[in-house]
């Protein structure tokens, strides 16, 4: 349009006569310079170099060291992030952007009025500059639309009626008609309204092409997730390991994984909420070091709310910033597992990204399920097995144990008997009643440890199976096989925990813990104590559950509760793994393992863990 004006200018100069050719021919070197300027400006920010340049008009972006071009200019493109390039310059400040396309309407507008008296009429239409000006709503309506657009007209035909009735210097007398009004008014609306409908139908197929570029990465990449779940791994850190890589792919510079251990019951506020050890991060080494690592009290937020964290940081003197996106998810309304998404971009993550994060998510919580489920039935099967093993050995073992003893004891009695009858057998007969009554002794000794490893045997909490039926059944089993009496002591009910506490995972582990370390407890007082009786107290707290096992033997030598003391973790002279072993289990559940010598004689062994 420009070069157009030049044109007209230079043909319609040779009309004028001298007098009039100087004045006209200063003002329209004027304009011509004035304009000219203008358009070297805005061809400098046209779609053509910004092709051409993409890197000098786009603004400063680092990319690694001995990597060809920009990495992310070149992950941005492929996301689609930059909108259709307006023909004037655009900023990211939307009141700057007003202040651009308002000064090119009113510079146009200007160029307008003072060269409409070269030619008639001498407004609008007569202009060399008319359509150069109209430029500038083509502009305005291909940045901002029909609103943008028709605003940009309004104001250039201001200036078109400014020349019609305000005639600029220079103008000769003119006597208006309504084709030259009209073509002076009505031809910048109608441009502003075509523009618009162009560039909105050239958005909208930019983004559908936008759209299908990203329905086909998003398709790839989850072919890659499930590839990854499909090679199938038991180990959660190793599966985990591998999904990371094949979610990142480019799309993100730092993914973060928790996965939440749900052992504590969440459901409560007692008990406080923290991640599992399984924390797994995936980064890219060229942006790492200008992503601040917050994941953990991020996450940590994101479980307590349990709704998404979607944030962005502008970062000072960069037309860039950190994106982050942080999305649990949920299964019975607990936080399994959280995805956290972390970039620097120049725009926040959109939609596209928090549903290809909710999918990926979704994919590997159900192979982490699957995980837990075969787990599980490993578990089951296992319980079976050891609940066969046990009535095997409680109807064959066991029973011929139980014989042998009586047999024993029978044999015993009768030598005995002919003993005191007869002194002259005497002599002959009481080696054998010696060698009978350590076969006694033997066979009884074989009763119980037969007995104790099948009742170890059977399963422990299972179905709706309480804490106090499990111990009950464990002290009645006890007694039968030692001969010692025992007693289970009530303090409180767990009637003051919910059924979803009763119902969590955690109590069954308690359970578990107390059922090992009562029965390591009992073993002891039978073996090593000579205790006549045995008192088991069950506590039932808010804030945990606390188990006495009290026994009136002969209790623990000063030195060796000295030694307890000072070296909790050797063992002692107790069975199977000792004070070290009932330690551990109650540690590992975060509770406190104290052994208390009673005044009377006998010991108290005491447990707590927090539930």
């Amino acid at each position: 349009m420009w070069l157009y004006a030049l044109i007209v200018i230079i043909f319609a100069h040779s009309t004028y006569i001298d007098s009039q050719a100087i004045k006209y021919g200063s003002m329209a070197t004027l304009l011509l310079v004035i304009t000219f300027i203008e358009t070297l400006i805005v061809t400098l920010y046209a779609p053509v170099l910004r092709i051409l340049f993409p890197r000098l008009l786009s603004g400063p972006v680092r990319s690694p060291k001995g990597q060809p071009g920009s990495f992310r200019h070149r992950q941005e493109d492929e996301e689609g992030e930059a909108e259709l390039i307006p023909p004037l310059a655009q900023t990211r400040n939307h009141y700057w952007n007003i202040t651009i396309y308002t000064m090119d309407v009113i510079i146009c507008g200007l160029v307008m009025y003072f060269s409409a008296p070269f030619l008639n009429p001498p407004f609008g239409l007569g202009s060399p500059f008319y359509r150069y000006g109209m430029s500038t709503v083509f502009a305005a309506a291909a940045a901002f639309r029909y609103r943008g657009g028709l605003l940009a007209a309004l104001g250039y035909d201001l200036f078109a009626l400014l020349g019609l009735f305000i005639h600029a210097p220079g103008a000769v007398n003119y006597t208006p008609n309504a084709v030259d009004i009209a073509g002076s008014l009505v031809d910048t609306p109608i441009v502003a309204i075509l523009v618009a409908y162009l560039s909105n139908l050239l958005e909208n197929y930019a983004r559908s092409k936008r759209q299908e570029r990203e329905n086909a990465r998003t398709q790839a990449a989850l072919v890659h997730i499930g590839e990854a779940l499909l090679q199938g791994s038991g180990d959660r850190q190793q599966l985990l390991q591998r999904s990371l890589k094949s979610i990142q792919r480019g799309r993100f510079d730092r993914l973060t994984i928790a996965l939440i251990d749900l052992a504590r019951d969440d459901t409560t506020a007692r008990v406080p909420l923290h991640l599992a050890p399984m924390l797994i991060r995936q980064e890219n080494t060229f942006t790492v070091d200008q992503l601040p690592d917050n994941s953990t009290r991020l996450i940590q937020k994101v479980l307590q709310t349990k709704q998404k964290l979607l944030t962005f940081e502008p970062i000072e003197q960069e037309n860039r910033g950190i994106a982050r996106l942080y999305l649990p998810l949920l299964k019975d309304e607990h936080a399994q597992l959280v995805l956290g998404a972390e970039s620097l971009r120049m725009t926040p993550f959109n939609m596209q990204h928090e549903k290809f994060l909710t999918i990926a998510g979704t994919q590997l919580l159900v192979a982490l399920d699957n995980i837990r489920l075969a787990e599980q039935t490993v578990r089951l099967a296992a319980d079976a097995e050891r609940g066969r093993i046990a009535r095997e050995i409680h109807d064959g073992i066991a029973q011929l144990t139980y014989m042998l003893s009586l047999q024993a004891e029978t044999c015993q009695a009768q030598a005995q008997r002919i003993i005191e009858a007869s002194e002259e057998d005497a002599e002959l007969l009481s080696p054998l009643a010696e060698r009978l009554s350590k076969m006694v002794m033997i066979s009884k000794q074989a009763l119980w440890e037969t007995r104790n490893y099948m009742f170890s045997l059977k399963p422990l909490m299972s179905g709706t199976t309480t804490l106090t039926q499990m111990l009950s059944n464990q002290l009645r089993e006890f007694e039968a096989i030692s001969d010692i009496p025992t007693q289970l002591h009530l303090e409180g009910s767990d009637d003051i925990y919910d059924e979803a506490r009763l119902r969590s995972r955690r109590y069954a582990q308690i359970g578990t813990t107390f059922f090992r370390i009562v029965q390591e407890a009992l073993t002891n007082a039978y073996k090593h104590a000579g205790a006549s009786q045995l008192d088991v107290v069950i506590r039932y707290q808010p804030e945990q559950i606390e188990v006495d096992i009290r026994d009136n033997g002969r209790g623990f030598p000063l030195s060796d509760m000295r030694d307890i003391r000072q070296t909790p973790e050797a063992p002692q002279i107790l069975s199977g793994h000792g004070i070290k072993g009932m330690r551990e289990r109650a540690s590992e559940l975060g509770g406190h393992f104290t052994i208390v010598p009673q005044p009377d004689g006998g010991t108290t062994v005491r447990v707590g863990i927090p539930f």
